[in-house]
């Protein structure tokens, strides 16, 4: 919670703050993500019209799994924060936050811009080698058996032949 009721009394004056802020824990494409260590430094104001503009820098931590192997994986997370809070917000608008009385929860904007900077696929090491698509065993871990020799199925099998053929496909 930001408590900004110096800037409703006192509008077009900035104010700087430091926060740390607490996000719970979610999923995010079937991934389950932590962010932990959140910390958010920036300044806000009110502009005259009785909404709040913030604009922070947001540091963090992501707990979450790594893209091919599924093994835990800790990623470092910096986002930037411009957010606008209003008392009685456009419901058709989604970048208005509501706020009531002097205080905002700057939790839902903090965790919004987290989000947007969360790299697509998260990997423990780049020459990670994952599961095997047969067993499941990790990779990095240990070998398996269950590929030697067998042939490879997939969707695309049945092209092989056609260029293995010299025939004109």
């Amino acid at each position: 919670m930001l408590d900004v009721s110096r800037a409703l009394k006192n509008p077009g004056q900035v104010f700087p703050f430091e926060a740390e802020i607490e996000i719970a824990p979610m999923e995010v494409l079937s991934d389950p993500v932590h962010f932990v260590d959140v910390r958010a430094e920036g300044e806000y104001l009110c502009p005259g019209d009785n909404r709040i503009s913030v604009k922070a820098e947001v540091s963090a931590q992501a707990d979450t799994r790594c893209s091919r192997c599924l093994e835990p994986v800790r990623v470092a997370v910096r986002a930037t924060v411009d957010a606008v809070y209003d008392r009685q917000p456009d419901p058709d608008d989604p970048d208005l936050y509501s706020f009531e009385a002097s205080t905002i929860e700057l939790t839902d904007a903090v965790r919004d811009a987290l989000l947007l900077e969360l790299p697509m696929r998260n990997l423990c090491s780049e020459d990670c080698r994952g599961l095997c698509p047969v067993c499941g065993i990790n990779l990095n871990k240990g070998t398996c058996t269950c590929q030697e020799g067998a042939e490879v199925i997939n969707p695309f099998s049945a092209l092989k032949d056609y260029v293995l053929k010299d025939e004109e496909v």
